[in-house]
């Protein structure tokens, strides 16, 4: 009693931490629930888009156009693949804008007449990836034009499915991340098949469908393509697949999620994969604030239950119903999602993943520039980017560079 009556404040800052601390616990408890309900959403949102799915019977003819840059491991299978999964009247074209890439000379190792190989771009575009495709899409003669990444393997059902989605409009492959089996390729792969592709389908089905394309394959046709000026007018954006569906949305054309799920093998250094993630975060946080800081309240769930614990133990049976609620819900989206193909095994990592998550989501607002493929750029406001300087090359077992 002596020492409150000779330490007033002393005693009332003590009160006032007290009080901050049980503040905070509540405020960290409020976010783990919000991000379960959004759990919850993810996976009904994922059980809705399997149902809805629904193949096309016929499809049209098509070039199929894949941008090169570098002679990854899988480079030269992944091409076959898709010569496989043309028909006699289809077309392909691939092509690097550095005339001296080493993926040419895969290419070139590829004997079929309906595979053309296009070395160099007169482009100058910031977006090497867009100034491939400017060199690609005057020799592109069909009416649907199919764009796969380098990375990305298609079956001849899923070929036929994209274009056959495409329309007048935009038609956009969800993918799946495939493990080659490392630590960080698992964390890659659970950021694609457990965040991102459920993220995409609830906005699907919040909002009636998507505005937006995906990064990994899409089947555009010609009318919507030239209606928005070409792959040249998406030059100097960083997200340049995102912004293709954007554009040819604002120009009155259909876009459409195509009922594809295609892999994408994950096998790069633990460096190069929270580089890359951390490109994504930044790219989103630039080009969209608002929508990225309010992913506080769906996201961030594990960590903020954990935190709640740290400042208030008691509080654990809630760490512990949002790592299940996790876990259970992202289960659900993603074998809906990739079927019998889902990969399971790297799900218990999923907890880890989404701390990561948390932490690149903070780094996310100290910045805005990112490396991509060994280049250094800021990103503006408008999503367009600008090379600072060059970084580092890496590159990755089998040459792929990152």
């Amino acid at each position: 009693m002596a020492r409150a009556i000779l330490f007033p404040r002393l005693g009332e800052a003590r009160v006032s931490l007290v009080e901050a601390q049980a503040f905070a616990s509540y405020g960290f408890a409020i976010l783990a629930l919000t991000s379960c309900a959004y759990f919850l959403l993810s996976a009904i949102a994922s059980l809705v888009a399997r149902f809805r799915r629904r193949i096309p019977s016929e499809r049209p003819r098509l070039s199929l156009l894949v941008p090169l840059c570098g002679a990854e491991e899988r480079l030269e299978a992944n091409l076959r693949a898709g010569l496989a999964a043309l028909d006699a009247d289809d077309e392909m074209i691939v092509g690097a804008a550095d005339s001296s890439d080493p993926a040419l000379e895969v290419a070139r190792r590829i004997e079929d007449k309906r595979l053309r190989v296009v070395a160099g771009s007169p482009s100058r575009a910031t977006n090497r990836k867009v100034a491939t495709l400017t060199a690609l899409e005057p020799l592109a003669t069909r009416d649907v034009i199919v764009l796969v990444d380098s990375d990305v393997r298609l079956s001849r059902e899923e070929l036929a499915a994209l274009a056959a989605s495409a329309g007048t409009g935009i038609a956009t492959a969800l993918y799946r991340g495939v493990a080659a089996g490392s630590l960080a390729s698992r964390i890659e792969a659970l950021a694609i098949n457990a965040d991102f592709v459920p993220s995409v389908l609830v906005a699907d089905l919040l909002g009636g469908g998507i505005r937006f394309a995906l990064g990994a394959a899409n089947a555009v046709h010609r009318q919507a393509l030239a209606a928005i000026g070409g792959f040249a007018s998406l030059g100097e954006v960083l997200a340049d697949d995102h912004e293709l569906g954007k554009r040819i949305a604002r120009a009155g054309f259909p876009v459409r999620i195509a009922p594809v799920c295609v892999p994408i093998v994950q096998d790069s250094s633990l460096r190069d994969t929270f580089a890359r993630l951390l490109r994504w975060c930044r790219t989103y946080r630039v080009c969209q604030p608002v929508g990225y800081g309010a992913t506080i309240f769906s996201h961030h769930g594990i960590a903020a239950s954990l935190a709640a614990t740290a400042l208030a133990p008691a509080l654990w049976p809630l760490a512990a119903a949002t790592i299940g609620a996790r876990l259970v819900t992202a289960t659900i989206a993603h074998v809906a999602v990739a079927g019998a193909r889902a990969d399971l095994i790297s799900l218990p990592l999923l907890p880890v993943r989404d701390v990561i998550a948390t932490a690149l989501f903070l780094l996310a607002w100290t910045g805005r520039t990112v490396t991509w493929r060994g280049r250094r750029f800021r990103v503006a406001a408008d999503g367009t980017m600008q090379e600072e300087h060059t970084a580092t090359l890496t590159v990755a077992p089998g040459g792929r560079t990152t």
